[in-house]
């Protein structure tokens, strides 16, 4: 058969199988088919508004060179703003929706042991465009997309692997890599073509696509969680007398990305400077950041305690309730600020605090003076 001929039944075959609306694999419309199914669950769609959904969902190309070292880009989160790529990829050069577009390519092919996969780091791993290409589009045959709404577990029915997504993105990101290189030979069952067992070859494409719902799943509310400003939970109007402290509370401040992926498919947030995402509080005591002023202190702790002197030194003045700013700030640079009141005395009791002060307006300054 000549070189010709075996190019033309190819490109025939693989017409006819895409035809028949490839419902999950890794070819150029089951990637798109896996954008759509992470798009729809339940814990990802509260997240996407204002992203081209449509455009993101109709990628079927290539992202060009973007194809060597895919698992680095993905473990590396180099698709968030601000952060590197090991690669040397320019992610920040990119508009939103191609990052996107890039993105869950990446986590697509990454799941599959050919190619691009850490699977492929094996010696024995494919490589052939020809061997890929016709592998995916055999997959692309095979059924419709697993259900992974609710749970982040997944234990194949028939050979019993188990792949739990718990913990935190890099632990995710752990598991999926461990999930994938156990699926490889499994995958890797078929080995010429059509292949020598393709019940196999089917069940470990069913897992794979599985591997990789669950990763896209936990990459997109990474990566739209990590857009979000810190949350700064207000303290409860301190208040001291001369010789006394004042106890400043952030343990309930957390940054919206740092979450915990629990065991039904759900995640929770985690709180304070452990969290793995803020990386240090500011305070301004004595309220002036607003028109003009500097940050009187900056910290990694997340219960601080200031003397009734040391503040006054600050400029907070006593006998009265003063306004105070407090902000914590997360690994990709986003502010989240909090306005509260303290009363400092020199004796007698304070009066209770006005709940008319501008603060609100002065919380408008604030962000205009924000730094990304």
């Amino acid at each position: 058969m000549s070189r010709h001929v075996f190019f033309c039944c190819t490109l025939v075959i693989a017409l006819i199988m895409i035809s028949h609306q490839a419902a999950f694999g890794w070819g150029g419309p089951t990637h798109s088919a896996l954008t759509t199914k992470t798009f729809d669950d339940p814990v990802v769609s509260p997240l996407l508004g204002g992203i081209d959904q449509g455009a993101i969902e109709g990628y079927i190309g290539e992202p060009g060179d973007w194809q060597d070292g895919q698992w680095d880009n993905v473990e590396a989160r180099a698709y968030v703003s601000g952060m590197s790529s090991p690669n040397g990829k320019d992610w920040d050069s990119l508009d939103e929706t191609t990052r996107l577009k890039y993105m869950t390519h990446n986590v697509a092919d990454v799941c599959v042991p050919i190619g691009h996969s850490p699977a492929c780091y094996d010696p024995g791993g494919y490589s052939h465009t020809i061997n890929e290409g016709i592998l995916e589009l055999q997959v692309s045959a095979w059924g419709s997309y697993p259900s992974v709404a609710g749970t982040t577990s997944y234990t194949h029915n028939r050979n019993g692997h188990s792949y739990n997504f718990t913990g935190n993105i890099n632990q995710v990101l752990d598991e999926a890599y461990d999930a994938i290189r156990d699926n490889m030979t499994w995958f890797k069952s078929t080995k010429h073509f059509w292949g020598h067992y393709p019940e196999d070859n089917s069940d470990a494409g069913w897992n794979g696509t599985t591997i990789a719902l669950m990763l896209q799943r936990a990459m997109m509310v990474d990566y739209f969680l990590s857009k979000e400003d810190v949350y700064m939970e207000p303290d409860t109007l301190p208040t001291g007398s001369a010789g006394g402290v004042i106890t400043f509370d952030e343990s309930n401040s957390y940054d919206p990305d740092s979450v915990y992926w629990n065991s039904n498919g759900t995640y929770s947030q985690k709180y304070g400077i452990y969290s793995q995402g803020i990386q240090y509080f500011l305070y301004d005591f004595n309220g002036d950041v607003p028109s003009g002023g500097a940050w009187d202190y900056m910290t990694t702790d997340e219960h601080l305690e200031f003397s009734v002197n040391d503040l006054i030194s600050f400029g907070v003045p006593t006998n009265q309730w003063s306004g105070f700013w407090k902000a914590g700030v997360d690994n990709e640079g986003n502010y989240g600020y909090a306005h509260d009141w303290m009363y400092l005395s020199t004796g007698g009791a304070p009066e209770p605090a006005s709940l008319s002060l501008l603060a609100v307006g002065a919380l408008a300054l604030v962000r205009k003076r924000r730094k990304r």
